[in-house]
């Protein structure tokens, strides 16, 4: 069960992440996007952070490197893979979810605080240990992470309780229609997979992404 965790300049969550992948049972590897393989690994996970400095759009830049490339085989091959965050707006920019984008919050503002999170889909390997519709804490940090699109999508995994930046229908993040193995979130839960992370009166809203991902490496989804 190995795990490569992609890094980009200015990735910056990719230790927290292969932290808590090692922490769960499965092997991490942190690689650098010029030297990734989509062959080496039987999941991916695009950190979060702000590549190539958020330059053009967050993730514009990163979503059209050979590393993409090599990502987009592993989708069509079925294998799973997470974009966090900055990983989210690459997998947008890379069209993997239609017509879609990720804007500036609607205060224009850098937002980081924690969130009330409902689990919309459960069919897929990042979400297979929740219930369906259960209400989850997961953080949040970003500029750029209010969703848009004209028509509300039909594969949302993630759905804000508390929508903090003016995201149309509420949404958190979202899977594939196409390739449920890949899902896209803005909030972080490798940052809420531990008890010892969490403030009072949230809960550890990560945990089950992980183990769901353990639990489909091992015994396929």
């Amino acid at each position: 069960m190995k795990v490569a965790v992609l890094k980009f300049p200015g990735t910056n969550g990719d230790e927290d992440v292969a932290h808590v992948v090692r922490l769960y049972g499965m092997t991490a590897e942190i690689v650098w996007h010029k030297d990734f393989k989509e062959k080496d690994y039987d999941a991916i996970v695009l950190a979060g952070g702000f590549s190539y400095a958020d330059r053009l759009r967050a993730g514009a830049i990163a979503a059209r490197s050979n590393a993409m490339e090599e990502v987009s085989i592993a989708i069509e091959q079925g294998k799973p893979v997470l974009g966090i965050c900055n990983g989210f707006q690459m997998l947008v920019e890379r069209g993997i979810f239609g017509d879609v984008a990720l804007l500036h919050n609607i205060n224009n503002r850098f937002i980081c605080k924690w969130v009330k999170v409902k689990v919309e889909s459960v069919k897929t390997p990042w979400t297979r240990e929740y219930e369906e519709n259960e209400v989850i804490d997961l953080p949040i940090a970003h500029a750029e992470g209010r969703f848009f699109s004209v028509t509300e999508p039909l594969s949302v995994a993630f759905r804000y309780i508390e929508n903090p930046n003016g995201s149309l229908w509420n949404v958190a993040g979202l899977y594939s229609e196409k390739h449920p193995n890949v899902v896209g979130l803005m909030p972080h839960p490798e940052r809420a997979a531990e008890e010892i992370l969490v403030p009072p009166k949230r809960t550890a809203g990560g945990k089950k992404l992980w183990i769901s991902l353990r639990e489909s490496l091992k015994n396929g989804w």
